[in-house]
């Protein structure tokens, strides 16, 4: 359950090229009404450029975008914005893919499958409210881009 605290609102960015996949993050965010979307980027380089400029606490980053892709914008991101958490939200349900986006110093990877169940926790675990561990793909969830 949700407890307040004192602790000034968490600031989202949500970047995929999928307007459906961010109507369905914030959705899914709205669940803690300390964390707020305050914006939200269409492809790699608006998600570097939104970051630059807005310094949100947390990216949430699809890897599959257009102009660059999330491990490249990743990259940009933490190198410029080292405050800033970034969270792989992604269909690449692939190990090679996972390791390459973890490597940049994203803090998770999650898949767009099991986001329902993951991305919560995976928030919480990287602002130090809780823990998250990775489970691959289920048959079962509901979302598919």
């Amino acid at each position: 359950m949700y407890e307040h605290t004192n602790r000034p609102a968490t600031r989202i960015l949500v970047a995929d090229d999928l307007a459906e996949w961010r109507a369905t993050a914030r959705s899914i965010l709205q669940v803690r009404p300390e964390w707020q979307v305050i914006s939200e980027a269409f492809d790699g380089l608006q998600a570097v450029q939104k970051t630059s400029e807005l310094r949100p606490d947390i990216v949430l980053l699809d890897i599959g975008m257009p102009i660059l892709n999330g491990i490249e914008a990743a990259g940009h991101i933490l190198r410029d914005c080292p405050a800033t958490t970034v969270i792989f939200v992604t269909q690449e349900n692939d190990e090679d893919i996972r390791t390459a986006a973890l490597a940049t110093g994203a803090a998770e990877y999650l898949l767009k499958q099991n986001a329902l169940r993951d991305l919560v926790p995976a928030i919480e675990a990287a602002l130090g409210d809780g823990s998250f561990s990775y489970a691959p793909a289920s048959e079962s969830e509901e979302y598919r881009s």
